[in-house]
């Protein structure tokens, strides 16, 4: 390994501390739930790595289990929160499969998730600009800072742009008159993307931001996407009184670094997305077994509360100053699937 690549690998590793420090400053408590899981959260936009466990022998009767790598550690974390965990944060491996093996995508990775209690998605804003600053003052770094050859300003406030004023800047659309089928497959034929019969709301959408509205985002400056379409499936909170959820993403440099949400705690409401997305994992490439038991955690006190899931190897990829995943793996997958076709 190069002098470079063990450079990189001792700042990782103090990144990924500093991390660690700031929540447990912040007093979050740090926990560590299973990667392996006999059930998981259906996500119709994910496909998932599957095994089994053998029993040994002597168990007779024993039949092997299915099991699968987590995509997100939420459907843990969330049990610990209807315990009376608190706020808390991990930092761990996640697992995706059938993506491409890219400069943004590995199907193994790190993921830092946290859970604050009492606490909404622009409170989560807080915490991580404050996080930023945390990070910035402890590596002797200026928040306006060199990236390939372009500056990009992280200095909080970020930069906020709700997903409606994207839409009206950027392509001069008003979202709140695309809330059909019909009307979104207009906007989207108007401006030359494909859609075909199968497609729903939410893949039109997706079609429409993807291609349209997420390569001319800023990427001078941090960017917090916020207000989603609540015709989006997620675990997000309806904003009251209006078709927006109370989710928000952030971009740097045009990277999609963190996802938050404030949480969706009515039982009800948390069964029927699972009743709706499970029937679309039937068709998945590997299909899983559901977890129908989380609605029930939602049923007795279960706290008002803000998650957020950060991609460390896409925030690293800034502070490491890389163009690709493979800079700050050091057994990157593109490496070990190539070594074995």
């Amino acid at each position: 390994m190069s002098f470079k690549r063990i450079a990189r690998l001792k700042k990782r590793a103090e990144i990924i501390q500093l991390i660690r420090s700031f929540f447990i400053e912040s007093h979050y408590l740090e926990v560590d739930t299973p990667l392996l899981s006999p059930f998981l959260i259906p996500e119709s936009n994910i496909e998932i790595f599957k095994t089994e466990y053998l029993p040994p022998q002597s168990e007779h009767h024993a039949e092997p289990v299915e099991l699968y790598l987590i995509p997100s550690t939420e459907l843990w974390m969330k049990r610990l929160l209807s315990q009376g965990a608190g706020n808390i944060f991990q930092i761990t491996r996640s697992f995706r499969n059938h993506e491409p093996v890219s400069p943004l995508h590995q199907p193994e990775f790190t993921m830092l998730e946290w859970y604050t209690v009492e606490a909404d998605y622009l409170d989560s804003i807080s915490t991580l600009e404050s996080l930023f600053s945390f990070l910035f003052e402890r590596l002797g770094l200026d928040p306006v800072f060199q990236y390939q050859k372009s500056s990009i300003h992280c200095k909080p406030s970020f930069m906020r742009i709700s997903m409606k004023k994207a839409f009206r800047s950027l392509l001069n659309l008003d979202l709140e008159e695309l809330l059909s089928v019909r009307s979104i497959t207009e906007a989207a034929e108007n401006h030359n993307i494909r859609v075909t019969p199968q497609d729903n709301w939410a893949d039109i959408f997706h079609k429409l931001f993807l291609n349209c509205v997420e390569p001319e985002l800023p990427v001078d400056r941090a960017l917090i996407l916020y207000d989603y379409p609540y015709a989006i499936p997620t675990l997000a909170r309806k904003k009251k009184g209006t078709p927006w959820a109370e989710r928000w993403e952030l971009y740097l440099g045009g990277v999609e670094i963190a996802n938050c949400y404030t949480e969706e705690i009515d039982p009800q409401k948390i069964e029927h997305f699972i009743y709706q997305e499970g029937k679309k994992k039937k068709s998945a490439f590997a299909p899983h077994r559901l977890d129908t038991e989380i609605s029930g955690i939602f049923k007795d006190n279960f706290p008002n509360c803000s998650g957020v899931a950060l991609g460390v190897d896409r925030l690293l990829l800034f502070f490491l100053n890389q163009d690709s995943l493979d800079g700050v793996n050091f057994f990157p997958h593109s490496v070990i699937i190539s070594g074995i076709l």
